[in-house]
């Protein structure tokens, strides 16, 4: 089985915010024994082309690749609505981004959802939809932990910048809390050895109006044993529980943790109850099972 997975249906500086997503159902396949590769805008009619959300670039392209008959399918990273909403509409762009997919999806082999809430709207699109949830990987550990001696940043946050969270990061800073926020999208790489030198990950919303559970950030925090703070208001979701969590408004909570949290025990512990509960190369033999021909 062979699989093709390409970037260039987004803006380039998405590629880097995918970057996890990307490995991770990268190496999920890997694990099933599928053959995997990373490109740009390189079809391959012999294998099976899979891109991530709607095609920013060329939105004929998905209408090219059915006229031509190469097979390619979709994974959906994003929050979407049956009502045509699109990541909750906190970024007002209408409805446009979820028509961009919903073409896409409708001409796809297949629509793998790594949000259950996105299932019944992907569903409607395309009926060969599945939850593709993540999990544990080991090969996603990576990381080499500065030991808690060496951790000299208390939390750090990265992702795209807001005036929300440049608000909140300010006061952690103001608090007395040594702090890492990039306030920018950073290579993965620059990310990850920030980690190695955080006692906490940070997940913030980025606006009053996001609802986000970041599912890559946690479970790559989680696997490589770093403590993720997580604002939500669905603390009982199944992310969530791998997290330290707080209601929106009340992240100034981090500090309690850090002062009376043991936080080497409750890494170890999220690490242990992912590997047991959530194996993700299970979960992909699962939908491959469910989504492609035998």
């Amino acid at each position: 089985m062979d699989f093709n997975i390409l970037l260039g249906n987004l803006k380039p500086h998405l590629w880097e915010m995918v970057s996890d997503s990307v490995r991770f159902v990268r190496l999920a396949l890997e694990a099933e024994g599928a053959s995997v590769r990373v490109g740009t805008n390189q079809l391959d009619n012999r294998a099976i082309n899979l891109f991530f959300d709607r095609f920013y670039e060329d939105q004929t392209l998905p209408h090219q690749m059915k006229l031509a008959g190469i097979r390619y399918g979709l994974v959906c990273t994003e929050v979407l609505s049956t009502d045509g909403t699109w990541n909750y509409g906190a970024e007002g762009g209408g409805g446009a981004e979820f028509a961009a997919f919903e073409l896409a999806a409708q001409g796809a082999a297949f629509v793998w959802c790594l949000l259950e809430e996105s299932v019944p709207a992907c569903a409607a699109m395309n009926a060969n939809t599945a939850y593709l949830p993540f999990g544990f990987l080991p090969a996603m550990e990576t990381l080499r932990r500065a030991p808690e001696t060496g951790r000299d940043i208390d939390v750090l946050l990265c992702g795209l910048p807001s005036p929300r969270r440049d608000q909140i990061m300010q006061q952690f800073a103001d608090d007395g809390l040594a702090i890492c926020y990039p306030a920018m999208p950073v290579p993965a790489h620059v990310r990850d050895a920030l980690l190695e030198r955080s006692r906490i990950n940070l997940s913030i919303q980025k606006t009053d109006a996001h609802e986000i559970i970041s599912v890559s950030r946690i479970c790559h925090s989680v696997i490589n044993r770093v403590p993720v703070f997580l604002e939500t208001s669905h603390a009982d979701a199944m992310f969530a529980k791998l997290c330290l969590t707080v209601k929106p408004g009340e992240a100034a909570g981090v500090k309690r943790h850090l002062q009376d949290t043991d936080l080497e025990a409750w890494a170890e512990a999220r690490y242990q109850e992912l590997a047991d509960t959530m194996p993700m190369a299970e979960t992909m033999k699962r939908v491959l099972a469910e989504t492609l021909e035998p």
